[in-house]
């Protein structure tokens, strides 16, 4: 499932600010800026539910390891510009999750790139395993039925 444009479909946003070091040579953000630019916005995501740290154990400050990434391209940003991060989970599976962004401009409100990241949850052998309750019910609370659940 692609990334929705509509705004609407986005419970929550967070900012970033170019700095000079995500920008190329002729002065438009680098194509691996916008990796981490979804990092943030996954991040800020979850610390806003309060799921940055489940059981107090480190590797839950990072739940799951991201297994696909995907982003497309539809204008430039540059240095010192505003990028809005909408964010939404929109897959929750059993032991899989996929998070999908629309980062616009936030002065001109140009759509600048969407994308999506999946990450699927790992116990301490980094072995997949369900996605523990706390989280599910979490995301589920927020993102309403809405979300594709399996």
């Amino acid at each position: 499932m692609a990334p929705t444009m509509d705004l609407n479909a986005y419970g929550f946003t967070t900012e970033v600010r170019v700095r000079l070091s995500e920008t190329d040579a002729v002065g438009i953000v680098f194509f691996g800026s916008f990796a981490a630019y979804m990092d943030v916005g996954r991040m800020d995501y979850l610390e806003h539910q309060g799921l940055s740290k489940l059981d107090g154990r480190v590797r839950d400050l990072i739940p799951g390891a991201v297994v696909r990434s995907e982003l497309e391209f539809r204008s430039p940003a540059r240095y010192n510009e505003v990028l809005l991060i909408h964010v939404r989970l929109a897959h929750l599976g059993r032991t899989s999750y996929t998070f999908h962004f629309l980062m616009t401009n936030k002065r001109s409100r140009a759509v600048v790139a969407v994308g999506q990241l999946s990450l699927v949850w790992l116990d301490d052998l980094f072995q997949p395993t369900p996605i523990p309750e706390a989280f599910r019910a979490a995301i589920l609370a927020f993102e309403g039925p809405f979300i594709a659940r399996p």
